[in-house]
Formats: C-alpha cells, sequence, structure tokens
C-alpha cells in the first residue's frame, strides 16, 4: 500500500476529513495536520528527558501533559503548542515577568514556565513550555458531571461557597496586580485560564498518576498509516486530590494573549463574552478589558451563570457584535451617547426614544438567504428576548449563603467594575481595598 499524501494545513470539513470518526472528548484529530499539533502519546520521553505520564489538557492552540523530569526527578506539565503558534511574545512577557518578579511572589498567584524546548516533529517545530503541575481549572469544577442519575428538574449545582469564591476572586486581583504593576495585560482572563494549586504529588508513583482514561484508537478512512497524527486519541485528565475541594486560590495561567500596555494588539484574544465594549468597538485597549473581564468573571462565579450570553458559533461577526451590544443595554442599561454613534447599526435596534425595536441581528442579512428567510419567518419571531438587568438576573441567582446586605454590597461593586468608559473603571489595587475584599 502506498504512503499517504501529506494533509493540507487548513482543517478540512467533516465529510474530507480523512478519520473514521471518533468518540473521544477532547481535540479533534484532524488537528494533527502540518501547522497543528505535535502526535504526543503517553509513555513518549520529548527533550530526551521529560517522560510522558498522563494528558492534562487540550485547547485550539496546544496540548498539556503531566511528564517525569527524568533529570531533576519530579513532576512537571508540559505545554506543547501547534506548530504553527507563534510564541514570541508569549516568551518576552514570561522572561520580562521572571526578572521584574521575584519567584516566591509570582509563585503565589501566576503560572510560570521555569524551563522551554523546541520539539521537531511530523507537523513542524512546536515551542514547549515546562511549568509546575496544576489542579483543574475553574470551569472545569464548575462544570463537573453530577455524580449519579441526572435530574432535569433539579439540575446539578457546582457552585462554590460565598466565602471560598472570595478567596479565589482576591487571589485573581492578586494575580493581576502583579501583571499591571508591570504594565502588562493578560488579555485572556477567562476560568479555563485561572488554574488550583496541587498539593505535594511527589508521592505518588508514575503508575499511580497515569491516565485511567479508555484509548480511542485512530484509523484512517483508506486504511493507511497516518503519519501525523498520533496511535490513539485520549480524553484529557486533570489532576484532582483532595486539597483543590478545600483550596480557596487559583493562579493565572496562559499568556498567550498577553500585551504589554504600551504596545495592544488590533484584535486581542479575549472570548466573546468577556470583551469589554472598546474591544468590540475596535477601539484601544488597555489594562481596563481585564478589569471588565474580571467582572463578568465575578458575576459568573457567584451565580453560577454567565453574564453576556454571546455565541460565536454559526453567527457572523456583525451579529455577534451586534448580539452583545443589545445585552450590554439591557443588563447594565442604555448606551452612552458616544457608543451609540460609533456603533453603525444602532438604528436598527433601537428608535429616536432608546426603546428597542422588534428586530435581531440576522434580521438584516441582506443576502437572498436572509430575505428569504425574512419571508418565511412570522414577525413576532424577529426580536431578541429582552435579557433582565443586572440587578434581576444577580438576585435571582445569587446562593443560599449569601444574605441581602452582601448581595447589594456587591451589586454595587460589579455597577463600579462593569462602566462602559474604560477610564472610570476601577483598579486592581482599588478593588483590593474595597470592603468586600478585606472581610
Amino acid at each position: 500500500m502506498s504512503s499517504p499524501s501529506t494533509p493540507p494545513h487548513t482543517m478540512p470539513l467533516g465529510k474530507d476529513s480523512r478519520f473514521e470518526p471518533m468518540c473521544t472528548p477532547c481535540e479533534s484529530i484532524e488537528m494533527y495536520r502540518p501547522g497543528g499539533f505535535h502526535p504526543v502519546i503517553v509513555g513518549d520521553t520529548l527533550h530526551k528527558r521529560y517522560r510522558v505520564i498522563r494528558k492534562l489538557g487540550a485547547g485550539s492552540h496546544a496540548t498539556v501533559w503531566l511528564a517525569e523530569d527524568t533529570a531533576r526527578v519530579k513532576y512537571v506539565a508540559l505545554k506543547v503548542h501547534a506548530a504553527k503558534v507563534d510564541v514570541t511574545n508569549e516568551v518576552s512577557i514570561q522572561q520580562q515577568l521572571g526578572v521584574n518578579i521575584s519567584k516566591d511572589i509570582s509563585s503565589r498567584f501566576l503560572i510560570l514556565a521555569s524551563d522551554s524546548f523546541i520539539l521537531e516533529g511530523p507537523n513542524g517545530r512546536h515551542f514547549c513550555f515546562v511549568t509546575e503541575p496544576m489542579g483543574p481549572s475553574i470551569s472545569t469544577v464548575l462544570k463537573a458531571p453530577c455524580k449519579g442519575e441526572f435530574d432535569p428538574l433539579n439540575p446539578p449545582d457546582n457552585r462554590l461557597s460565598t466565602s471560598r469564591n472570595k478567596g479565589i476572586l482576591r487571589s485573581v486581583l492578586s494575580g493581576l496586580e502583579l501583571l499591571h504593576s508591570n504594565d502588562i495585560v493578560h488579555g485572556d482572563l477567562q476560568p479555563g485560564n485561572l488554574l488550583f494549586p496541587l498539593g505535594d504529588i511527589s508521592n505518588f508513583t508514575p503508575n499511580e498518576l497515569q491516565s485511567t482514561a479508555l484509548r480511542d484508537l485512530v484509523k484512517r478512512k483508506d486504511g493507511k498509516t497516518d503519519l501525523w497524527s498520533p496511535k490513539y486519541l485520549i480524553a484529557p485528565e486533570p489532576i484532582t486530590e483532595e486539597s483543590v475541594q478545600v483550596r480557596d486560590m487559583v493562579r493565572l495561567a496562559d499568556f498567550g494573549g498577553a500585551f504589554r500596555n504600551d504596545h495592544p494588539p488590533s484584535s486581542p484574544v479575549t472570548p466573546l463574552a468577556y470583551r469589554a465594549p472598546e474591544i468590540i468597538l475596535g477601539s484601544k485597549v488597555d489594562c481596563a478589558i481585564d478589569i471588565w473581564s474580571f467582572g463578568c468573571f465575578m458575576f459568573e462565579l457567584l451565580t453560577d451563570t454567565t453574564l453576556f450570553r454571546v455565541s460565536g458559533f454559526f453567527n457572523p461577526p456583525q451579529v455577534v457584535d451586534d448580539t452583545h451590544f443589545i445585552e450590554l443595554s439591557d443588563v447594565l442599561g442604555p448606551l452612552p451617547q458616544h457608543i451609540r454613534d460609533a456603533w453603525p447599526r444602532y438604528s436598527l435596534y433601537y428608535g429616536q426614544n432608546g426603546d428597542r425595536l422588534n428586530s435581531r441581528p440576522s434580521d438584516f442579512d441582506d443576502t437572498e438567504e436572509g430575505k428569504a428567510r425574512r419571508t418565511r419567518w412570522p414577525s413576532h419571531t424577529f426580536g431578541l428576548p429582552v435579557t433582565q438587568s443586572l440587578e434581576d438576573r444577580f438576585l435571582e441567582r445569587k446562593s443560599q449563603d449569601m444574605g441581602m446586605e452582601e448581595a447589594q454590597e456587591i451589586l454595587s461593586l460589579l455597577r463600579e467594575i462593569l462602566q462602559i468608559e474604560p477610564s472610570k473603571r476601577p483598579s486592581v489595587a482599588q478593588l483590593l481595598a474595597k470592603r468586600w475584599f478585606q472581610v
């Protein structure tokens, strides 16, 4: 049988996949192609030193593995980037932080690399960061599946106690303070980049830490052996041990979207639901976008629901941006005049007196398909549902251990943080000085 042809750098449509369907809940097997992921499997030794034990995570730009450092006889985490990912900026940011912040302080709130190396493979050159192993992310903990039978009438509530959440929020602010004091913006503050620290795992053997997840063998449709993918896929298994269950702090990870305050990117990598208004408008950004993202995260952590339900799934950018602005207006109140003026499609959704019109972003798709869709839909389905105000949503979703007086104090904080105008948002130091974070 002849060797398979080299796959292109671009991801294929489903029908053009070179592989049989796979059920493993992890990264797509199609991400293993030139420019994509390196085909790591458990048992590999990378850089003649790091023996891979377990997959900890995977995202759109990298896979993360637990490994044994055979040179120093300790456990480490390896972040193996896709070959197409340019890490030049992240390396520079990490070096600056490593020089300016003492290791004792940074290790409490930030996850910085202790080493790095280049990995050569069939898909290209992959930059790898070496860090200490961490526990699961806030996102993983809050979205953990329920134990036992799922009851749709009483869905699981994984939120943590208010006192524990306060400690977590305070640790996030402490991490941001280290960054902002060095004129660095994180740019990608979200639950997936906030990790619980682990206790001492040095007493565990590699066999005890090895993954127990099922392995899904990789099969090509043409029956040939693929030269760019691993032999199998395995689901990520973050390490969860007893100390994670009682920790009231997290550490900031992933500086791939970070930038220096005086050299902002034209398009920050901030997730859609955590974007500040200035990001949506394409205006200049600075440390204030981290403050906005922190406010969105704070609401989510304390209510177990996202503040802005913005999705880019099958939606063009214009529809996503318009939907976000409409939600901003519903949740926080009428938008300032300068935002209305800068939003080119404001008049499509609001009348002269500021009242919402019965219209939705997709109404204004002027393609033939869009026009045909509008003729098929009854007019009463056009308008986006009106979202509850910040106060109504928070009070409806707050945890039972939070009294009304504390809830009002938190709402006052959220209002102060979620200012449309970036210059009006408080600094990290000002937030840490607030009474709620002190007690």
